[in-house]
């Protein structure tokens, strides 16, 4: 089961896959949700609905890795094309090119800039950046080592500090600066090498970090402050089940997407109470036809 979160002002977008790939939006002020799709289906009679981010005109860039490519949406749900071009339908040989994205899974915006993480191989241009209207524009270097490959990256989270990626087969952290010059690689505290598997990261608001680690049976939550010593991740860490995406707000808010239970919570600063703002439980992913209902039919504002 893959999924993903993102927030901006008071919409909230979250993605899901069961068969196909699920889009809600939510209004945090209302507690409602305003509009629901499904991603289109490719050759295989599938789809997929992974990492989303927004960008400050509220378009929507959801990676789907059944069918290798990042979907653009605006807030009413219309599908404005694809970002990516599609990999050889054989063989190894150009999967590893700019601008080709082979199952991408996290996708983040800032600036005018969409950042995508993708492959399940290591790969020289496992993270790489396009403009808002798909153009590829670079790659980012593992490690800022030219030449360097990526373990299969599941997570990113950038903003004005600059872009985190969770490198997830080799169990780091990857930080960089806004222009992609190379900071830092931290190890997860207690999970070092192999049995770490971050899957999901988000920088807070007093610059720690929140890492979704998938490395054991069930996934955990853990905390880390910018010199990668561990900080405490509070009462998440008891009621997350199987913490799957991680979004934060402009004022600071953090969301959870908790797969095992089915909701996203939501806790407002560090120590602040945790509250579930979305139980996707409701939903019935089975139905005919279930989350295609007309994100343009009501003509309102979904910000």
């Amino acid at each position: 089961m893959i999924g993903g979160l993102a927030v901006r002002n008071n919409l909230l977008c979250v993605t899901w896959s069961a068969g196909r790939g699920h889009v809600f939006l939510y209004d945090l002020d209302a507690r409602a949700r305003l509009s629901s799709w499904t991603t289109p289906v490719g050759p295989s009679g599938y789809s997929d609905a992974a990492g989303v981010a927004v960008d400050a005109q509220f378009r929507l860039f959801v990676a789907d890795p059944q069918n290798s490519c990042v979907r653009r949406y605006n807030a009413f749900g219309q599908h404005l094309g694809d970002v990516g071009l599609p990999p050889p339908e054989r063989g190894d040989r150009g999967r590893d090119n700019l601008g080709v994205l082979d199952r991408p899974h996290a996708v983040a915006c800032h600036g005018g800039q969409v950042w995508v993480a993708l492959g399940e191989r290591p790969r020289r241009r496992g993270v790489q950046c396009f403009d808002v209207h798909g153009n590829a524009l670079r790659a980012l270097a593992a490690r800022g080592e030219s030449g360097a490959r990526w373990a299969a990256p599941r997570g990113l989270h950038c903003d004005a500090l600059g872009l985190v990626v969770a490198d997830t087969l080799r169990g780091r952290l990857q930080m960089f600066r806004p222009d992609g010059g190379f900071v830092q690689e931290l190890a997860l505290p207690g999970r070092d090498g192999p049995g770490a598997r971050p899957a999901a990261v988000a920088r807070l608001a007093d610059r720690t970090l929140l890492v979704v680690d998938r490395g054991g049976a069930e996934a955990v939550l853990v905390g880390l402050h910018r010199d990668g010593t561990p900080c405490p991740v509070g009462e998440l860490a008891s009621v997350c089940r199987d913490p799957l995406a991680l979004a934060v707000s402009d004022a600071g808010e953090l969301f959870v997407l908790d797969r095992d239970g089915e909701r996203v919570l939501r806790r407002r600063g560090a120590g602040g109470e945790v509250e579930v703002v979305v139980d996707l439980a409701e939903h019935d992913f089975d139905a005919p036809g279930a989350g295609d209902d007309d994100a343009r039919g009501s003509g309102e504002d979904p910000r």
